[in-house]
């Protein structure tokens, strides 16, 4: 069993590879990465610093000279593990906390079947996205995370749909009929899964709709070989109660930072 540090750090190091594989700018920086798309773009974030040892003023420096040359705020997401002279640097530069996500995790065996047992809510079918379904897949995925009406920005669409084309993405989406109610992703990294981007439509809550969501992206992790698989959730939202009934358990708290 790895330990909650391990698992932190694993996951740190994932986001970092994968957000470098699908932001349009991003420098490389005190060990992790810091990323843009454009104004609002919820892939502006700096990921992974300060895991490898202490941060230096200049690479502080660096990143907000990106972030300042591109008008935007400065969004920060950190592990519990950073160098600890990291959180006074952030403090003395005006950093903010915004927010507290928790880090859950769970061992993948190679003889368990995650969707075994499980009956799918009536009336529902869970499959991979198909050819064509992409734009219907990140409208209903990207759903819960914004308010209802609104339309997904040209550069989200666009972070997003390069995200599905890579080939350790892995995407599903639930169907009542012809209809789309609920859709997830996931990325297989290595011996980690991260599962991420869920989201159900509101009619359709409370059936089961994201824990079918939850284990067919588990065994199909599974099936690629991943070994471990993580979520992030805001503390005591749904989706932390809906991962915890299929295994997962908090390894450690993040913290968002935000400066102006």
């Amino acid at each position: 069993m790895r330990t909650a540090e391990e698992l932190s750090r694993i996951e740190e190091a994932r986001q970092v590879q994968a957000f470098a594989s699908i932001a349009p700018e991003s420098i490389r920086v005190a060990g992790g990465i810091a990323c843009f798309a454009a104004p609002g773009s919820w892939c502006n974030v700096v990921i992974g610093i300060g895991l490898a040892g202490p941060v230096k003023a200049e690479e502080l420096d660096q990143i907000e000279a990106f972030y300042e040359g591109r008008g935007v705020p400065i969004r920060m997401e950190l592990s519990p593990y950073v160098d600890p002279g990291l959180l006074s640097m952030l403090a003395a530069r005006k950093f903010v906390l915004t927010r507290f996500e928790n880090l859950l995790a769970r061992e993948l065996p190679a003889d368990e079947d995650p969707v075994a047992g499980a009956a799918l809510p009536a009336g529902i079918v869970v499959r991979k996205v198909s050819p064509g379904e992409e734009v219907r897949f990140i409208e209903v995925s990207s759903s819960g995370f914004r308010p209802e009406g609104e339309p997904m920005s040209e550069a989200d669409l666009e972070v997003s749909l390069r995200q599905m084309q890579n080939p350790r993405s892995i995407c599903v989406m639930a169907w009542a009929g012809d209809q789309a109610v609920g859709a997830g992703s996931a990325e297989v990294r290595g011996e980690v899964a991260a599962l991420f981007g869920t989201s159900v439509l509101p009619a359709w809550r409370r059936r089961g709709i994201q824990q079918a969501l939850i284990r067919a992206r588990l065994a199909e992790a599974r099936a690629r070989g991943a070994t471990v698989a993580t979520i992030g959730s805001l503390p005591g939202e749904p989706t932390e109660r809906n991962v915890q009934r299929v295994g997962f358990r908090v390894v450690c708290t993040r913290v968002h930072l935000e400066r102006a």
